[in-house]
């Protein structure tokens, strides 16, 4: 994922460094950077959410949206449930080796990681909810993610935009009816309300998973790698957990070395720790976004000066 090219004694002084639990920018191995959030970023979505961890023009910045359409239900398709439907693009400006198709391969990984976390029902979101009439027709919520710039821990922070967009999601109430043919026969016919004030959350939002990367480094690994760090990383592995501390999903990166059995089993067990402080963090966060006032308007703007 890093562009960056190191020195072999810089390359040397991050590997004796992350063997030793010291870290370039003071961080413990397993310390994550500081993360901003703001959610109803854009007026035309039904939820939205922008994200950056580390510091703004040296952190990485995740902007979701999330569009939801009702879909008719097509023979072969589940009968009595919703679907969410993932998109990942890297934004060319957000790296160098982004520019023309350099970023499709990225694209397709993070698209795929992102429906293994949110596209079924591994992810908590209740999918029967997003059924309208059984047979007949449902939602599908579009997860659109935009990655604006990169410095590191990009699938951590699109996790964590994705799960704010979601929680921020509000989709019209709908009516159903049953109205008699000509026949005597009962048909179901719905209507949705088109009405800003009458609008339902996600149910099962609050259950979804955060996303924890774990990049190793010599015989170690860190959690949260800067973009230095990334440059020498050896393998990379996700692991999503959810609030209750179960495990959602492992995917490990497209790097050429794998994990040691001992190693990838601590790495599982850090994970929950971990998983748990950040779900903690990230309610703090997300309630602070949601109760300010700026974080709550709508905005189309492409910076995160002023407030954020």
């Amino acid at each position: 994922m890093a562009s960056l090219i190191l020195s072999p004694a810089e390359q040397d002084y991050i590997t004796q460094g992350v063997e030793r639990g010291l870290r370039a920018d003071g961080r413990g191995g397993l310390d994550r950077r500081e993360v901003t959030l703001r959610t109803n970023m854009i007026s035309q979505a039904n939820g939205s959410a922008r994200c950056r961890t580390g510091y703004l023009g040296v952190g990485t910045d995740v902007l979701v949206g999330i569009k939801a359409e009702v879909n008719s239900w097509t023979a072969g398709e589940p009968e009595d449930r919703g679907a969410v439907v993932c998109s990942v693009e890297c934004s060319p400006s957000a790296a160098q080796e982004f520019e023309g198709y350099g970023a499709e391969e990225l694209n397709v990984e993070l698209t795929q990681l992102l429906d293994r976390i949110l596209g079924g029902p591994q992810s908590g979101l209740d999918l029967g909810k997003l059924c309208i009439i059984p047979k007949q027709a449902y939602w599908v919520l579009h997860v659109d993610a935009l990655v604006l710039d990169v410095k590191g821990s990009i699938v951590d922070t699109l996790v964590w935009a994705a799960r704010a967009a979601l929680l921020a999601t509000r989709l019209p109430r709908v009516v159903v009816e049953s109205i008699a043919d000509e026949d005597g026969n009962m048909q179901s016919e719905f209507d949705v309300v088109d009405d800003a004030e009458d609008q339902v959350a996600l149910e099962g939002a609050e259950n979804l998973p955060l996303a924890v990367t774990f990049s190793q480094i010599g015989k170690r690994y860190v959690v949260d790698a800067s973009e230095q760090e990334e440059a020498v990383t050896q393998a990379r592995v996700t692991v999503a957990v959810s609030p209750q501390m179960d495990i959602c999903a492992i995917q490990k990166s497209a790097t050429a070395r794998g994990f040691a059995p001992s190693l990838l089993t601590e790495i599982l067990h850090s994970a929950r720790a971990i998983a748990r402080e950040e779900h903690a963090r990230f309610k703090r966060v997300f309630e602070a976004a949601s109760s300010d006032g700026a974080a709550g308007e709508p905005s189309t703007g492409s910076t995160f000066l002023g407030t954020f």
